[in-house]
């Protein structure tokens, strides 16, 4: 038995032959998906979104102000340090502003009935107002324990 062995030319896997037809190069695609520019990146939008923060927005709603979603804002506040700590100290400026405001501002701070549900958080201040909040709410009716109450005999 003979081995015919067929010597080939090597030709790179993208090489393409040659009676094939230029491809035509497409004109230039919009940017999408991971190429997409910033979309927080005039200097008025950024101050607007701090402005709002300082005076009480969470940062969703803010960034709804200004017709964008949240996420923009946390990659910015990744990438640049300066809009980073920026952005810190309006945060704390609107915690103090809600505060400030008055309980019906707060958003699930420490020591309140949403921040022992929301958060689990399990210490006496908390355990104690989501203890005050139930009681409360039974008090009125509008909650009830999860068993049925007992029928008058």
């Amino acid at each position: 038995m003979t081995t015919v062995l067929l010597h080939l030319q090597a030709r790179p896997a993208h090489a393409r032959p040659a009676h094939a037809r230029p491809r035509p190069q497409p004109a230039a695609p919009a940017r999408r998906g991971r190429g997409r520019p910033p979309a927080l990146t005039s200097s008025e939008r950024i101050e607007q979104l701090l402005v709002d923060i300082r005076t009480g927005a969470t940062v969703a709603e803010a960034a709804a102000a200004i017709g964008l979603s949240r996420t923009p804002v946390y990659n910015l506040r990744r990438n640049d340090p300066l809009f980073a700590a920026a952005l810190t100290q309006a945060q704390a400026a609107g915690r103090a502003a809600r505060r400030a405001g008055g309980p019906e501002l707060q958003i699930d701070q420490h020591g309140t009935e949403s921040s022992y549900t929301k958060r689990n958080c399990s210490c006496d201040a908390c355990r104690t107002a989501g203890t005050r909040a139930r009681a409360r709410r039974r008090a009125d009716s509008t909650d009830t324990p999860n068993f049925p109450a007992a029928k008058a005999a």
